[in-house]
C-alpha cells in the first residue's frame, strides 16, 4: 500500500486528525503518524493554512494590465493560472515535498467537506505537479471516533472533483467581476 499523505485545510484540523492516532513525530510543517491498522505504512499530515494558492493578478498575465485604465477593460485572460501566495512558500514547499515523496502512494484530501475545501486541495495539488491517487475524507465532526471512522471509510474523489470545478468557476467569476468592475 505505502505511506499516506494527508492534507488538512488548517493546522488546527491537522492536530485534531493526529490526536485520533499515535503520533510518531511533530515538526513545524507536518505531523507523522505511527503505523496502525488504519495506516499500515504510516501517514504524514500536513496543512494548507487556508489558501496557499490563488489566481494570478492581471499584471502577471499582461504588462498593460498593470495600470488601471478603462481602455484595458474587461480584463479576461486567455487561460487562468494559479500561483503560490508569496508569504506561503515554506508551507507550499513542505506540502510538495511530502506529496512527491516516493514512499507516499496515496494522497487524502481532508480539507473541509465543502466546495472551498475542494478548491483549496485541488488548486494546491495542481501546483505541486504530483500525480498520485486521491481519496476524500467526508466527516462533519472533529471528534476522535468520527475521525477514525472517516479514515477507515475513505471515499473516491469523483464528487469532490465536481465540487472543485464549481468552486473554481466561482473563484474565476469573482476574479473577473472584481478585477474589471473595481477598475
Amino acid at each position: 500500500m505505502g505511506k499516506i499523505a494527508i492534507l488538512a485545510e488548517k493546522p488546527s484540523q491537522a492536530r485534531a486528525y493526529a490526536d485520533a492516532f499515535k503520533i510518531k513525530q511533530k515538526e513545524k510543517v507536518f505531523i507523522e503518524l505511527e503505523p496502525c491498522s488504519t495506516f499500515p505504512e504510516g501517514a504524514v499530515i500536513t496543512w494548507a493554512v487556508g489558501h496557499l494558492v490563488e489566481l494570478k493578478e492581471p499584471k502577471e498575465y499582461q504588462k498593460e494590465w498593470e495600470k488601471w485604465s478603462l481602455g484595458s477593460l474587461p480584463i479576461i485572460p486567455q487561460k487562468f493560472e494559479d500561483k503560490v501566495v508569496s508569504k506561503m512558500y515554506t508551507q507550499f514547499n513542505a506540502v510538495k515535498k511530502i506529496f512527491s515523496d516516493p514512499q507516499v502512494t496515496m494522497i487524502y484530501n481532508c480539507c473541509d467537506s465543502e466546495r472551498e475545501g475542494s478548491n483549496i486541495f485541488y488548486s494546491l495539488l495542481k501546483m505541486t505537479k504530483v500525480n498520485k491517487p486521491v481519496k476524500r475524507l467526508w466527516i462533519n465532526s472533529l471528534e476522535v471516533e468520527e475521525i477514525r471512522k472517516g479514515f477507515n471509510n475513505m471515499q473516491g474523489n469523483e464528487r469532490d472533483l465536481l465540487m472543485y470545478q464549481e468552486a473554481k468557476t466561482r473563484q474565476i467569476s469573482d476574479w473577473l467581476v472584481g478585477m474589471s468592475a473595481t477598475r
